[in-house]
């Protein structure tokens, strides 16, 4: 007996012990809440004390929020990370903006909000600043309350409506010639997600290196909030393609690169969304998403895309001339009945909304551009080469691997062959 009470005292001490060490150490700090605009929305980071440069691109608004809160180290991933359910206190004060050669610029603290109109899971965002925030929050909460009463409204039709149709059944039964009542209308889904009000400071600066600080009401300089303000801009801008096959939905290709060539089979089925596209520093859009990441490389470059290219219509040029002309739709991507699983894309019929739009093409045997056309049935100088290999190239393409195995093959054969002529006695 004394025995198990001795065991389960140090289980209860070995599980305390665990349980204290998984908590980890946090520390009360002044930190930079960070909505830094993206071609994807807006992303939410976090400039701790360790962090000391901030990116953002140029010519669009972003927002920067001096905060204080409890800050701790997550050793998965080796970042900081902070406790805004604890702590989440602004510090007041106006941000003094001190590019190289040029006097401080002091920015004021306004209101802001950042909503998104296709729900909250989505990095579509859209930010409204100063009293136009109050206005659209104000607007989402009154939308969001009638939302609710229609799904009230609906949830007691919906009710009365199973009564009615229950007694009209039994009514029938009876052999009573009766009408059957119709089911209400279900409310519109209610999307919009929106943030509360919080005040920062919104950054819409040109290319360029600052150095940022909170200045605080008495003139003095908040320790720990300097930063280094890195305000980037991209090298150039084309059009990109994204590549949809029509059972690989899940896997799309990119066609990036100006000059790039798609690959595809014969009689393949294929979808194309263009894109407008702007190539950017990789390290500084890593860093853009997340100030603290290790990732990106100074002297590489990335493509990022802004939006759809509005083209109604595209050709497909075959040996220098038209063979096709592809109409601009939506597509919707569904699952695969039955035991394979997996996703096919097929054509909009109206219902809920597309998941996308684009050109539906079906792959010649000949290598052939595709070039968009704009309204007026102009080309464009977006287009990309799709190309189809010959049947011999792909003979050719397989054989190439084999030949260091031939190759290696014969060498040992004739070794083993010598190696067996040396240990052949001679002839007497």
């Amino acid at each position: 007996m004394k025995r198990a009470v001795a065991f389960l005292i140090v289980l209860c001490l070995l599980g305390t012990g665990m349980a204290a060490a998984q908590v980890p150490f946090k520390e009360r700090q002044f930190v930079y809440g960070i909505n830094a605009f993206t071609w994807k929305g807006y992303a939410g980071a976090l400039s701790p004390r360790a962090a000391r440069v901030i990116y953002l691109l140029a010519g669009r608004p972003s927002i920067i929020s001096p905060r204080e809160t409890l800050v701790y180290l997550w050793p998965t991933t080796g970042d900081f990370r902070a406790d805004w359910s604890s702590l989440d206190a602004t510090v007041s004060g106006a941000l003094e903006l001190i590019a190289s050669g040029k006097r401080s610029e002091y920015l004021t603290a306004t209101p802001y909000v950042l909503q998104y109109p296709e729900g909250a899971g989505s990095s579509q965002s859209v930010l409204y600043v100063g009293a136009e925030a109050r206005t659209r929050y104000q607007a989402f909460l009154k939308a969001r309350e009638r939302f609710r009463d229609a799904l009230w409204r609906y949830e007691e039709a919906r009710r009365a409506y199973q009564d009615a149709l229950d007694r009209a059944v039994m009514a029938r039964h009876r052999g009573e010639r009766v009408v059957l009542p119709q089911p209400p209308k279900e409310p519109v889904p209610f999307l919009l997600a929106s943030t509360e009000v919080h005040e920062g400071f919104v950054i819409n600066l040109p290319p360029g290196r600052y150095r940022l600080r909170l200045r605080m009401g008495d003139g003095r300089i908040l320790p720990y909030s300097e930063r280094t303000l890195v305000v980037f801009t991209h090298r150039r801008q084309s059009v990109g393609f994204t590549i949809v096959p029509q059972r690989r939905w899940t896997v799309p290709e990119r066609a990036d690169d100006p000059a790039a060539t798609v690959y595809a089979r014969p009689d393949q089925v294929i979808y194309l969304q263009p894109f407008v596209e702007r190539e950017y520093n990789d390290l500084a859009y890593v860093r853009l998403e997340n100030p603290q990441s290790s990732e990106g490389r100074p002297d590489g470059w990335r493509w990022e895309y802004l939006q759809p290219v509005p083209s109604p219509r595209a050709e497909v040029l075959t040996a220098g001339r038209v063979s096709e002309t592809v109409p601009r739709r939506p597509f919707r991507v569904v699952q695969t009945p039955g035991e394979a699983l997996g996703y096919e894309v097929v054509e909009h019929r109206g219902g809920r909304p597309p998941d996308f739009e684009g050109f539906k093409l079906v792959i010649q045997r000949s290598t052939s551009v595709v070039r968009l056309l704009d309204d007026h049935g102009r080309p464009l100088a977006a287009r990309v080469l799709i190309h189809v290999p010959h049947r011999g190239a792909l003979w050719q393409a397989f054989l190439i691997p084999l030949i260091p195995l031939t190759v290696g093959l014969a060498a040992v054969s004739w070794r083993r062959e010598r190696l067996s002529g040396a240990r052949r006695p001679g002839k007497r």
